[in-house]
C-alpha cells in the first residue's frame, strides 16, 4: 500500500508539472490577447448549450463573483452576448459571437499545432497509450 500511495504523489507531481509547462506554453501561445482562463470559460462556453454563469462557476469550482470578472472582460471584448431567457427574464444565457468563435478557432488551430509538434517524435503505439491513461484518470476522477 505505501507504494501505491509513492506512486501517486508521483503521478501527482507529474500532473501539475504538465499543468505548469502547458499553461506557460498556451500563455505564450496566446501573445496576452486572451488569458488562459478566459479561454477556458470560452471553451465551456461554445460546448454547453444554454450555458449560465451559475453553471460555469460549478462546472470550474470557482466562485461566481470570479466567473462574472472573467465574463465581463468576455463581453467587454465582444466575445460572448448575454442573452435573456423568453421564458424565465431571470435566466441570462450565454453565447458566443462570430469574434468569440473566430478567436476560439484561431486558438484551437495555434493549441493543435503546437501539440502535434510537441508530440511529433512518439509512434501511434505510444500516443495510444498516452490516450489511454488519460482516458483511465478522467474515468477515475468522475467515479469518485
Amino acid at each position: 500500500m505505501v507504494d501505491k500511495k509513492k506512486i501517486v504523489i508521483e503521478i501527482d507531481n507529474l500532473y501539475e508539472k504538465i499543468t505548469i509547462e502547458n499553461n506557460c506554453q498556451v500563455k505564450e501561445l496566446l501573445h496576452h490577447t486572451i488569458t488562459p482562463s478566459q479561454f477556458v470559460l470560452l471553451k465551456l462556453i461554445s460546448t454547453n448549450e444554454n450555458c449560465k454563469a451559475a453553471d460555469i462557476a460549478h462546472i470550474l469550482g470557482i466562485s461566481p463573483a470570479a466567473t462574472t470578472t472573467i465574463l465581463d472582460r468576455l463581453y467587454k471584448n465582444d466575445w460572448i452576448e448575454r442573452v435573456r431567457s423568453e421564458k424565465d427574464r431571470r435566466i441570462v444565457w450565454l453565447k458566443l459571437t462570430q469574434k468569440g468563435f473566430k478567436v476560439l478557432d484561431e486558438i484551437d488551430t495555434k493549441r493543435l499545432e503546437l501539440l502535434f509538434d510537441r508530440f511529433k517524435n512518439l509512434s501511434e503505439e505510444e500516443l495510444n497509450m498516452i490516450k489511454g491513461a488519460y482516458q483511465m484518470v478522467l474515468r477515475s476522477l468522475k467515479n469518485n
